[in-house]
């Protein structure tokens, strides 16, 4: 088995998952990547991917796990070439089971790009630390109100157009588009921003790069 790490930028982000998933299967066939498959009536590519990616928000660490036999480097190699533009492999390993990414991650960084100076992008950071953080958002064609105080680990402006957070992920989850698109209706943000997350972490903060492959890219 091998575990993978992939990025998805650009136009990629606007790939849904289960298109990303059939688009790896995809290119690892016509890679001609031998890997191995279910069996039954209707075999599939046993290959196990991370929880779904929200569409628009680029990320620079996605991960799946699939059944090939192939040399992690070779396997970057190929596969990368096979891939949409915005998506490639990064990093490679074997492994002797699936260590379920969906399961171990609990944080998930975000770097949120303002595409224009906001004046008050202080105020998310005061907004972020207070007691209480009550945002308002739809879901499922519902407007819902809650309480993410818990779930918003840290939020930081390293500089004028710049927010960096960490939020709860997997079981525990706040979305990082649920969050930016009730704050930039409550501050007013003029110009929009863009979404990159950056590196997950498991219960103990440890990152999942050094989980996973030994070392932090």
């Amino acid at each position: 088995m091998l575990i993978c790490k992939y990025t998805r930028l650009g136009n990629a982000v606007f790939v849904p998952h289960l298109d990303m998933l059939r688009a790896v299967t995809m290119g690892i066939r016509r890679a001609g990547i031998k890997a191995e498959y279910s069996e039954g009536f209707n075999p599939h590519m046993k290959i196990f991917f991370g929880q779904p990616l929200p569409i628009g928000t680029e990320s620079e660490c996605e991960y799946f796990c699939v059944y090939a036999h192939e040399e992690p480097h070779a396997f970057m190699e190929k596969l990368s070439r096979t891939l949409p533009e915005g998506v490639k492999i990064t990093a490679a390993a074997k492994a002797d089971k699936d260590p379920n990414v969906a399961k171990i991650m609990c944080f998930a960084d975000y770097t949120v790009t303002m595409r224009g100076i906001e004046p008050d992008l202080k105020e998310v950071e005061a907004f972020c630390g207070g007691k209480e953080c009550v945002i308002e958002y739809v879901a499922k064609g519902e407007t819902r109100v809650q309480d993410v105080k818990s779930l918003i680990i840290s939020a930081t402006v390293p500089n004028r157009n710049t927010v960096k957070i960490r939020l709860c992920c997997g079981n525990k989850n706040l979305r990082a588009e649920r969050l930016m698109g009730f704050l930039s209706k409550k501050f007013g943000f003029a110009y929009g921003y863009d979404i990159r997350k950056t590196a997950m972490y498991d219960l103990g903060g440890n990152n999942l790069d050094k989980i996973l492959f030994g070392s932090v890219f």
